[in-house]
């Protein structure tokens, strides 16, 4: 009997033994899925953190903007004397005008041909214009069959004009 109690008493440590190896090895994969949900939440929190400085300083960039008194801005009479301008200065830097929409007044849409040099220098002449004007949209591309420094340019333009 008193042999049965000993192997009773070795099987019941042995099994203890057993469910606390088992318990720690399952609690050692838990924490490690843990620790790998805690690395991605602090990998997301940097991320995150990234995009609101960058939002942040896009914030600042805007507010500086809107700081800016555009009363000094001087502004074009009417959209005659801005198309007037526009098509003067594509004319004197020997660009081909496609097509011009003019949606509004003060913006104009328009399909450019020309050298990519002379393209550039007339956006450099754009900028001084008389009166305040930006290029809102821009894309240029060349056509493999036309000679390398020749490229086609769609864009917006918009001056500001007196109300």
């Amino acid at each position: 009997m008193e042999k049965r109690n000993y192997f009773l008493q070795i099987t019941i440590f042995f099994a203890i033994c057993l469910l606390l190896c088992v318990g720690v090895w399952f609690e050692i994969h838990v924490l490690e899925e843990y620790r790998e949900e805690y690395d991605m939440i602090i990998s997301e929190r940097d991320n995150f953190e990234g995009i609101m400085e960058n939002l942040r300083a896009k914030n600042r960039t805007l507010q500086s903007i809107r700081q800016v008194n555009l009363d000094n801005v001087v502004k074009a009479k009417d959209g005659v004397e801005f198309y007037s301008e526009v098509r003067r200065l594509i004319d004197e830097n020997s660009i081909n005008m496609l097509s011009m929409q003019n949606d509004q007044s003060n913006i104009l849409k328009l399909s450019l041909q020309g050298n990519y040099y002379a393209l550039i220098h007339l956006f450099a002449d754009w900028r001084e214009m008389p009166f305040a004007s930006r290029i809102t949209e821009l894309k240029i591309k060349r056509d493999n069959i036309m000679p390398s420094d020749l490229v086609e340019a769609e864009l917006t333009l918009e001056a500001w004009i007196e109300e």
